[in-house]
Protein backbone atom coordinates (compact mmCIF):
# COMPACT_ATOMS: atom_id res chain seq x y z
CA UNK A 1 0.00 0.00 0.00
CA UNK A 2 1.76 3.06 -1.27
CA UNK A 3 1.13 6.82 -0.97
CA UNK A 4 -0.86 8.35 -2.91
CA UNK A 5 1.18 11.52 -4.56
CA UNK A 6 -0.55 14.68 -3.39
CA UNK A 7 -0.62 17.74 -6.43
CA UNK A 8 0.55 21.28 -4.96
CA UNK A 9 -2.61 22.85 -3.34
CA UNK A 10 -3.75 25.77 -5.77
CA UNK A 11 -3.75 29.65 -4.51
CA UNK A 12 -7.04 29.53 -3.75
CA UNK A 13 -7.05 26.40 -1.35
CA UNK A 14 -4.09 28.75 0.45
CA UNK A 15 -5.69 31.45 0.33
CA UNK A 16 -9.23 29.58 2.30
CA UNK A 17 -6.23 27.98 4.78
CA UNK A 18 -4.65 31.58 5.77
CA UNK A 19 -1.81 30.72 3.67
CA UNK A 20 -0.38 32.58 1.41
CA UNK A 21 2.99 32.23 -1.34
CA UNK A 22 6.28 33.99 -1.38
CA UNK A 23 8.20 33.73 -3.96
CA UNK A 24 11.80 33.23 -3.11
CA UNK A 25 14.75 32.25 -4.79
CA UNK A 26 15.70 28.99 -5.65
CA UNK A 27 18.60 26.75 -4.29
CA UNK A 28 20.62 23.68 -5.35
CA UNK A 29 21.09 21.02 -3.16
CA UNK A 30 24.44 22.17 -1.65
CA UNK A 31 22.61 25.83 -0.77
CA UNK A 32 23.98 27.81 -3.58
CA UNK A 33 21.23 29.78 -5.84
CA UNK A 34 19.90 28.33 -8.84
CA UNK A 35 20.12 30.09 -12.29
CA UNK A 36 17.64 30.65 -14.42
CA UNK A 37 17.80 28.59 -17.46
CA UNK A 38 17.59 30.77 -20.76
CA UNK A 39 16.42 27.91 -22.94
CA UNK A 40 13.20 27.64 -21.46
CA UNK A 41 11.98 31.06 -21.47
CA UNK A 42 8.50 30.98 -20.60
CA UNK A 43 9.65 29.59 -17.26
CA UNK A 44 12.02 31.20 -14.12
CA UNK A 45 13.95 28.83 -12.45
CA UNK A 46 15.56 30.71 -10.42
CA UNK A 47 12.30 31.88 -8.34
CA UNK A 48 9.78 29.57 -6.70
CA UNK A 49 6.81 30.08 -5.25
CA UNK A 50 7.15 29.00 -1.37
CA UNK A 51 3.33 28.73 1.23
CA UNK A 52 4.24 30.92 4.02
CA UNK A 53 1.30 30.95 6.78
CA UNK A 54 0.04 34.60 7.59
CA UNK A 55 1.57 36.00 10.93
CA UNK A 56 -1.22 36.90 13.71
CA UNK A 57 -0.28 39.48 16.13
CA UNK A 58 -1.20 39.43 19.71
CA UNK A 59 -3.74 41.10 20.56
CA UNK A 60 -3.60 44.67 21.92
CA UNK A 61 -3.55 45.33 25.35
CA UNK A 62 -6.69 47.18 26.99
CA UNK A 63 -5.61 49.95 28.93
CA UNK A 64 -7.55 50.64 32.28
Amino acid sequence: MGLIPKEAPSAEELAARGIGVEKVRARNSDGTLKADDPSTPNVNEAWEEKPVAKKRGRPAKKKD
